[in-house]
């Protein structure tokens, strides 16, 4: 058991993260004030994160990680790659129009229900996709 300096309750030593530097091998706050702080500081200084990480995505080594994940996740994925790119030349070639979002109207994403349907789908803007999908959008 060890005790946060954060919020002062006593704990099991696997609700503290590791720390090489600290005598017992544990960091002095818990895991949930740990995330709480990270969290707090991400919103304080967020535009300075914004900067950083439109910076990093621009490094060739950044790019090259990039699309060797696109290309595993579109071998993982092929029903969802030929669903995807059947909608993008749809709309290059007149055959759909690209719609707002059905919740609030702002600019959308193609969302599909079902792949095997490749040009039935609906129009989720990027917050609303994400809460459909269940994923927290701050």
């Amino acid at each position: 058991m060890k005790t946060c300096f954060k919020c002062g309750q006593k704990k099991p030593a696997e609700e503290f993260y590791r720390h090489p530097m600290m005598s017992d091998g544990r960091l002095g706050k818990c895991k949930q004030c740990t995330k709480t702080d990270v969290s707090k500081n991400y919103r304080s200084n967020r535009q300075k994160y914004v900067a950083y990480e439109r910076e990093r995505s621009q490094r060739p080594e950044r790019k090259a990680k990039v699309a060797e994940y696109q290309r595993q996740r579109r071998k993982r994925h092929p029903d969802k790659a030929r669903a995807h790119y059947m909608v993008l030349n749809a709309i290059r070639d007149g055959k759909m129009e690209r719609l707002s979002c059905e919740v609030c109207g702002a600019k959308a994403q193609a969302h599909h229900d079902d792949y095997s349907k490749p040009l039935d789908v609906r129009w989720l803007c990027f917050k609303h996709h994400r809460e459909h999908h269940g994923q927290i959008v701050t």
